[in-house]
């Protein structure tokens, strides 16, 4: 049986990197589970109800390859190959200076709900949602450790053994991104591009940090919240693009969402996510950190790696699945 069952729910998900970030800290942790006791999974899903009929069955009604290796979960393959890339990453010892901070890491809140547990289950499902599930889960039987389902974000939850538990952690990886490239809330208008979960997770998270927002054209646009007292007319100063469509100064810092596979060595890989705007991978790893401080694990909040050396070793994970392509 696993000691811990994985997913990534959504559509689209057969590029998604998640587990792979979900093997690289469980290796970094050294908690104690090899590839029969952590399982992981794509779950293509449209609808959160299909989500939880996967935490509960256990498996999908038709398993879709991963990308990375062009073969589902739990086959040889892919077992074999996301062991050889986590053995190699787990080599790189120190980020790439091109990753490095430019200044402390943020303080970060502590989950604030006492009942929330430390990992003391034989049999534990984390699961993360994207598109189009972030909005559906409005449920009183799944605890919420912020205001995720108040706000329609959702993008973590976690069965103990006991129970469902929730957080919405887009925006605080945001913040994340954007400090450790120097940008503060206070001292910064930012520019959001996108009205959907991950967005109003950003502006909520935002504006309690004290920050201000400009909403600009996009898909779909924010409706009030939280973050409404924060709006402003003035122009942004960091820019994040939940929409693929921003267009910004070239001396702006931009951080996109999306991410999508590619080529090259790590020097390569590192020149492609730190150009043009930051990449959909500096938001993937900080959010991913973020869930397992906040409610995975955050009796590890402390032995957790920090976003330079994560991001480093993803990138080596993913040179060495491109060389098996």
């Amino acid at each position: 049986m696993a000691a811990i069952r994985y997913g990534i729910a959504g559509q689209p998900v057969d590029h998604s990197l998640s587990p792979l970030l979900t093997a690289l800290v469980v290796k970094h942790l050294g908690l104690n589970v090899n590839d029969k006791h952590l399982q992981m999974e794509l779950v293509n899903v449209a609808t959160i109800s299909d989500a939880f009929a996967w935490g509960y069955a256990g498996a999908v009604p038709e398993p879709i390859p991963w990308a990375y290796t062009r073969s589902v979960f739990n086959k040889f393959r892919t077992k074999a190959l996301l062991n050889k890339a986590v053995e190699a990453a787990m080599q790189v010892e120190e980020c790439h200076p091109n990753l490095a901070a430019q200044q402390p890491p943020r303080p970060h809140p502590q989950t604030t709900d006492e009942g929330l547990p430390t990992r003391m289950f034989d049999e534990e499902i984390w699961l993360n949602l994207t598109a189009p599930l972030k909005h559906q889960l409005d449920s009183g039987a799944v605890v919420a450790v912020d205001d995720c389902m108040v706000n329609k974000c959702v993008n973590a939850l976690r069965w103990d053994g006991r129970g469902w538990w929730c957080a919405g952690v887009d925006g605080e990886g945001v913040l994340d991104v954007l400090h450790h490239h120097g940008v503060n809330p206070e001292e910064h208008v930012l520019g959001l591009v996108g009205g959907g979960g991950a967005a109003r997770s950003t502006a909520a998270t935002w504006a309690t940090a004290g920050g201000r927002l400009h909403q600009l054209t996009s898909k779909r646009m924010l409706e009030d919240g939280p973050w409404s007292e924060h709006m402003t007319e003035d122009a942004p100063t960091v820019f994040v693009d939940f929409d693929r469509t921003c267009e910004v100064p070239a001396e702006a810092v931009l951080l996109k969402s999306s991410y999508e596979p590619m080529d090259g060595s790590l020097d390569d890989r590192v020149g492609v996510i730190t150009t043009n705007g930051l990449d959909g991978r500096w938001l993937l790893v900080a959010q991913h950190l973020a869930c397992w401080r906040r409610l995975w694990a955050p009796e590890r909040a402390g032995d957790l790696p920090d976003l330079g050396l994560l991001l480093t070793r993803l990138l080596e994970a993913e040179c060495v699945l491109a060389s098996y392509a």
